[in-house]
């Protein structure tokens, strides 16, 4: 199942990750700071999506390495804690995606489907957090 998962999920990132970045040119990024400044919505949205991306970029490392490290000698705790990643990972995947489809219609969605998909996005991410504590409680 892992490995069905994983070219999924670098699949999925990489759609993601250009949307954003083609979106926005360098010269675009000093008026976005600008903007944000003076309550934007779509500089707000353009910032917390680039913003998020990272926290899924360096997510997807964590779980890869974790995965790795996993698949060799696996015990019954260790598959049932990379499942519960799995599944964390997944919800947490499908709450971007939605973040970024409703961040590209800044003109055509309200605040509301913002809003809805900003704690979408947050309460996956804190879910993913708290089964990955549970399984690498060292690691910050």
């Amino acid at each position: 199942m892992i490995t069905f998962v994983v070219p999924i999920v670098i699949g999925m990132l990489v759609l993601a990750g250009a949307v954003p970045a083609a979106a926005q040119s360098k010269n675009d990024l000093n008026t976005s700071v600008a903007a944000s400044n003076t309550n934007d919505p779509a500089a707000e949205r353009n910032n917390y999506t680039n913003n998020a991306q990272g926290e899924m970029r360096m997510w997807e490392q964590k779980l890869n390495d974790f995965n790795a490290r996993v698949e060799t000698g696996a015990t019954e705790a260790q598959t049932n804690a990379s499942k519960t990643l799995d599944s964390a990972w997944t919800e947490t995947k499908t709450a971007w995606n939605q973040l970024v489809k409703v961040g590209l219609n800044v003109g055509t969605d309200g605040v509301t489907d913002w809003g809805s998909a900003k704690v979408s996005f947050q309460t996956a991410s804190q879910k993913l957090a708290a089964a990955w504590k549970k399984v690498n409680p060292d690691d910050k």
